[in-house]
């Protein structure tokens, strides 16, 4: 735990949040030095080419007035710095959503986002000779006494909860960041930005850029033209030409009606999901999603921590969106920094590859993130077939089973 005197580090936005946070460190003792991260060139508001030209409900991270910022902060007598680390962003953040839109891949930009804010922390802490780093973000870390590791838990107040966030944080940055707001609710920091009287910005719940229904004519500006590539859109079990289309960038897997996809069979009033996507051919087939289902993730690039025993499956629970419900399941390890789950009930629908998931080991309340990783599939398993990576319908599976047991006499 931070004592009396030592320099920490705190990024801030001029939203409540960091400045509660800012100004509860301040109360404490501790020598604090705000930073803002610029991801976006600062601009008036009259301009119009903003990075992606972006709602600014959307941005992440977005800082609408320095300088309104650098005020709330002089007047809490708070050094304040400002970094831009727009390069950063857009190699890290800006240039990933447009290839794995490309690649027809979920990426949660967000996350990303956030992960280049805490490096860029860190960067300046060393700088600076700040012993600690510090957020208003509303998670709780323990560390092992006897191990020296470092466990991220979910917040009390579950409706601000941020731990999926952070849960891809290095041990690294884990033992020196300090979270004011962990054990707070958000009506507890209402009352103390209240009680500061300072003009501070209104919260935001911002969303994933990836998952904007527009984002596919956002980012032709910064593609070549040789990268578009047209095709077809087909109905995935019969193979039915539905529609063409302008590029495979307008599509990624799991991509529904509320995300983009606006493609329906003539004469047909339903909702279709992206199922599969043929980068070469810019083949794009799409289904009911009611036909779709799975048992099974399998999560790759996975970081483990809050004393994982790989030894042995552990009963788990899992969210693949920020504010999304916990799944219960039992997650498998595997080698090179992977795993499976299986889920305890199937599960309709379909997750797309690239997709976050973090994984937590109770279902609601104070829980401690188990694992976070990226989905390389979902599936389901076909008796004496092996594993589906295409979700289909149950009626399908049945007719291949079936197949399978008349080859073999059964």
């Amino acid at each position: 735990m931070a004592t009396q005197s030592h320099k920490i580090l705190i990024g801030v936005t001029g939203r409540m949040d960091s400045a509660v946070a800012a100004y509860l460190l301040k109360k404490q003792g501790m020598e604090v030095h705000a930073v803002a991260v610029l991801f976006h060139a600062q601009a008036d508001s009259s301009a119009a080419d903003d990075a992606f030209n972006l709602d600014p409900k959307v941005v992440q991270y977005g800082l609408s007035d320095l300088n309104q910022i650098k005020k709330v902060y002089d007047s809490m007598e708070i050094p304040f710095y400002a970094v831009n680390a727009q390069e950063q962003y857009y190699a890290l953040v800006h240039d990933k959503v447009v290839a794995h839109r490309l690649m027809g891949r979920t990426f949660n930009a967000k996350v990303a986002a956030t992960q280049l804010l805490f490096d860029v922390l860190l960067d300046k802490a060393k700088v600076l000779g700040a012993k600690f780093i510090s957020t208003g973000h509303y998670a709780k870390l323990q560390m092992n006494q006897k191990s020296g590791e470092n466990s991220l838990f979910s917040s009390p107040d579950l409706g601000s909860d941020q731990s999926f966030l952070l849960a891809g944080l290095s041990q690294e940055q884990l033992g020196l960041l300090q979270l004011p707001l962990s054990d707070m609710r958000k009506a507890e920091t209402e009352k103390i930005a209240k009680i500061m009287g300072i003009a501070t910005e209104a919260s935001k719940k911002h969303l994933n850029v990836f998952e904007r229904p527009t984002l596919g004519k956002e980012i032709e500006p910064f593609l070549p033209k040789d990268m578009i590539t047209e095709g077809e859109v087909y109905q995935h079990q019969d193979e039915q030409l539905i529609a063409e289309h302008k590029g495979l960038h307008h599509f990624f897997l799991g991509q529904g009606a509320e995300t983009g996809l606006d493609i329906k069979r003539t004469g047909m009033e339903r909702d279709l999901v992206v199922v599969e996507i043929e980068a070469r051919s810019g083949r794009v087939e799409v289904e009911d999603p009611r036909k779709l289902f799975y048992t099974h993730v399998s999560l790759s690039g996975c970081r483990f921590g809050g004393g994982s025993n790989s030894i042995f499956p552990l009963d788990v629970y899992v969210q693949f969106q920020e504010n999304g419900d916990r799944v219960a399941g039992k997650l498998f390890f595997k080698n090179n920094q992977s795993c499976v789950i299986e889920f305890a009930t199937k599960q309709l629908g379909m997750i797309g590859r690239g997709t976050v998931a973090v994984v937590y080991a109770k279902a609601s309340g104070v829980s401690r993130v188990l694992a976070t990783g990226h989905t390389q599939y979902c599936f389901h398993m076909i008796k004496g077939h092996g594993r589906r990576f295409a979700p289909s319908s149950p009626d399908a599976d049945e007719e291949i089973e079936q197949s399978l047991r008349n080859q073999m006499g059964f």
